[in-house]
């Protein structure tokens, strides 16, 4: 690919992201379809688990139960069978937030699309480090930089925001 081409990309990829920043809002909804506040512990956000802390929530549905963004953005990254996390989505939001959906059964976005609240990216499933166990989705929610209430993991040079807190605005 021509340097030149490579550079328009890049800077569509630049655009694309600050419009997100700018434009789409921040209040976050519940990702898995027809779930609430029972479905989570409120204390699981950085509960103590193995060797790290817990840096999300597990939001508990059937098997096969729908998933949405909790926030509008970009996919910038799907995976199957990636290690503890299974089959996993990574969405880039505004207020520079990547939102990170662990344990699906199914991923139906890809790379480089832009999602909506309404979009379905994948369904609560048990893969990774959750085989064997109830099916739930792991939510979670960083950025590179400290915002909102958030916890400092060393081990993955990033600032975890607590869902539950995001989860719980009015």
């Amino acid at each position: 690919m021509k340097l030149k081409k490579k550079l328009k990309i890049a800077l569509l990829c630049i655009l694309a992201l600050l419009v997100i920043y700018l434009l789409l809002p921040t209040k976050i909804q519940n990702p898995v379809e027809g779930c609430g506040k029972e479905s989570y512990h409120p204390k699981s956000f950085w509960h103590p688990w193995g060797d790290h802390m817990h840096s999300g929530i597990d939001i508990f549905a059937k098997k096969g139960t729908i998933v949405h963004p909790a926030i509008g953005g970009i996919v910038v990254s799907t995976a199957h069978n990636f290690g503890l996390g299974g089959n996993c989505i990574l969405i880039f939001s505004s207020g520079f937030r990547f939102h990170y959906y662990a344990h699906l059964s199914e991923i139906n976005t890809h790379i480089g699309a832009i999602v909506t609240q309404e979009s379905v990216i994948g369904k609560v499933g048990d893969t990774g480090n959750a085989k064997g166990k109830p099916a739930h989705l792991h939510y979670s929610i960083f950025s590179f930089f400290p915002q909102g209430d958030w916890r400092w993991e060393p081990k993955q040079v990033a600032f975890y925001i607590n869902p539950i807190t995001e989860l719980e605005k009015e």
